[in-house]
């Protein structure tokens, strides 16, 4: 159960870090000025430590080096390095970070397996680092030509129909089952799903990767190298729920390329996350022994 009062004040870091990143899409020149505060509040209340902010220091010099160097070599190696710290912290390999426990071994019904969820402060600095190599990152992109031929009717449709193959595919694979309703810590997994997990996982692999991929050789490509690598990342629930993950990363790939717009891609992902947490077990269905 989830206890509000033990939130504050140790959490007044991700509440200003929320801020911060809605800033991004909004007034995306003071981001800067919002980790800074981010920083320096989870360095006062124990979030991170001096080696988190060397570590966070390192990671955007590399980023602004990778951006603004002339020497390819040098762009090249740099941004790889950007890329492999980024998926450090996505792992949560990277010293430095207090990541704070809101919810413990918590159970959403009957048949759900225990969810534990932190709140984040080392993954989303994964956002700010992109940013900072790809200022452009949140703008809006040219829509593919042959999805622009889709009306509404037919977009809302294609989307419809993601969702029910998703969700009956991780039916079918045993990963979920049908079981509504809401938990009472909702609230809090909505937040923290739609600013720390949702955005973030959207501007790495629609933002960055597939948009990168789309520039160099087609949106073919970008789109289907993107999902697989989002599927991937997901390997933790095993070779079934990557597959699922992979179809949900086709969704919101498709939403950026048809739209051209990241935070779409962002509500689709936020919108199916939520209808799994709404409608069936979650994480995953708890199998009989």
């Amino acid at each position: 159960m989830l206890n509000t009062q033990m939130l504050f004040p140790q959490a007044l870091p991700w509440l200003i870090l929320f801020f911060t990143i809605i800033s991004t899409f909004f007034k995306p020149k003071y981001w800067p000025y919002g980790l800074v505060i981010t920083l320096t509040a989870g360095l006062f209340f124990g979030a991170i430590n001096s080696v988190g902010i060397v570590v966070v220091g390192i990671l955007l010099l590399l980023s602004f080096f990778a951006r603004s160097s002339v020497n390819k070599l040098f762009k090249t190696i740099s941004s790889a390095l950007v890329i492999l710290f980024c998926i450090a912290l996505a792992a949560h390999l990277v010293p430095g970070f207090n990541n704070l426990l809101v919810l413990n071994d918590v159970v959403k019904s009957t048949d759900s397996i225990g969810f534990t969820m932190y709140l984040n402060l080392d993954k989303p600095m994964i956002l700010f680092a992109l940013l900072c190599l790809q200022p452009t990152l949140l703008q809006n992109i040219p829509k593919v030509v042959y999805f622009q031929k889709l009306n509404v009717w037919q977009v809302n449709t294609t989307i419809g129909a993601f969702f029910i193959i998703v969700f009956g595919l991780a039916t079918m694979l045993s990963l979920i089952e049908l079981q509504p309703s809401l938990p009472g810590w909702w609230w809090i997994f909505a937040l923290n799903n739609l600013l720390l997990t949702c955005m973030v996982e959207e501007v790495f692999f629609r933002g960055f990767i597939q948009q990168q991929l789309t520039n160099k050789y087609n949106y073919i490509v970008g789109l289907t190298i993107a999902s697989l690598l989002f599927g991937l990342a997901h390997f933790a629930g095993g070779a079934s729920y990557v597959v699922v993950a992979t179809l949900a990363g086709f969704l919101y790939g498709f939403i950026y390329q048809r739209t051209g717009k990241l935070s779409y891609a962002i509500l689709g992902h936020f919108a199916l996350n939520m209808s799994h947490l709404w409608l069936f077990t979650y994480p995953m269905l708890k199998l009989s022994e």
